[in-house]
């Protein structure tokens, strides 16, 4: 793995914060776990999964485990936190594999659009693919010395924009500045004539309100956490123009340095966490919709002939995406079939 020098010295920083926990690894010694986002105090991200799944473990471990949040970058940046959670900066971070997507490539396929029907069909196949052997647990997590615990694929991502500009047609979308989080999600974009403009979602606002983007692929419970709907103008409702895959990861040194029971009770937590978390993000999207249209936003309304040019543009998305890698020495379409495999077969 490539690290970056200015994130080495970071590292460095976080020396003495890891000398001083040294003696943890010793099985009954109480474990503080420093646990690090990029989200805002409150986000439902934190709410629905980080927080569930650090009750989890404490309580599996009867007290033995404690966490130590640090929320809203205060331990580095979003498209940074991989590299810093390898290095050990934090003990486990919430990563979003997509913001450093030439370093987590393959982990698009959960991405792509309307791949799959609903959010735990999406994170429990992104789960199995990613854990015992799979192709991203052995070709990318691995190989980037991280260790995947929870996996979520985020609600199906709308088109919301704060331009006035009326939409009426799928048409109208063209030349428009959607920010997306690259990956797949920009293949996507350009297929239907937007302009993708890649940026962490912390970035969001202060550009949507200095116009120098139109609207974002967005999950509602995030817009409604971030606070973006006082500048929401319209929206889809219905479709599935993507997703966004989050994962709460831990350095692979950093696990094998934990006893056995602390190891078990994070695996275990991690995988009750995605089957539960995914169903809570299910319930809450209606409800965040329904609180974004009460803010203002007009929900666009899109015809069957829009419809056929989306379902086109998504099926040469996932086409392109599988060439592309393979094109590169990338298992791009063992990946693609390990997804829809699993994604098949459910669990």
């Amino acid at each position: 793995m490539n690290i970056e020098p200015r994130l080495l010295k970071r590292a460095g920083l976080a020396a003495l914060l890891l000398a001083g926990s040294a003696s943890a690894c010793f099985a009954q010694e109480k474990i503080t776990l420093r646990l690090a986002d990029s989200l805002p105090a409150g986000h439902v991200i934190h709410e629905l999964v980080a927080k569930p799944f650090m009750e989890l473990v404490t309580k599996a471990t009867n007290g033995q485990v404690t966490f130590q949040h640090f929320p809203s970058e205060q331990l580095g940046k979003a498209k940074d936190m991989a590299q810093l959670t390898a290095l050990g900066v934090m003990d486990l971070a919430y990563i979003v594999p997509s913001y450093s997507s030439d370093k987590f490539p393959l982990t698009a396929v959960g991405e792509l659009p309307g791949i799959f029907e609903t959010e735990c069909q999406g994170s429990l196949a992104f789960y199995k693919i990613s854990h015992n052997g799979g192709v991203l647990e052995t070709k990318e997590f691995g190989p980037n010395q991280l260790r995947p615990l929870v996996t979520i694929a985020l609600p199906a991502y709308q088109i919301q924009l704060a331009t006035g500009r009326v939409i009426k047609s799928a048409k109208d979308l063209e030349g428009l500045k959607i920010r997306t989080t690259g990956g797949a999600m920009d293949l996507m974009m350009r297929s239907i004539g937007g302009i993708p403009v890649r940026m962490a979602a912390p970035e969001i606002y202060e550009s949507l309100t200095r116009g120098t983007l139109d609207g974002m692929i967005f999950s509602y419970q995030s817009s409604v956490s971030y606070e973006f709907g006082k500048l929401l103008k319209s929206g889809t409702e219905g479709q599935n123009f993507g997703t966004a895959i989050f994962t709460y990861s831990m350095g692979e040194s950093k696990f094998k340095s934990l006893p056995e029971n602390v190891r078990k009770a994070l695996v275990e937590a991690g995988e009750q966490t995605t089957r539960e978390g995914c169903k809570r993000f299910e319930n809450g999207e209606l409800a965040a919709t329904d609180k974004i249209k009460s803010q203002g936003m007009k929900v666009i309304e899109f015809g069957p002939d829009d419809k056929k040019v989306f379902d086109a543009a998504f099926k040469a998305v996932a086409e392109d995406w599988v060439k592309d890698l393979d094109k590169r020495g990338k298992p791009g379409t063992e990946t693609f079939k390990a997804f829809t495999d699993a994604l098949a077969a459910g669990h």
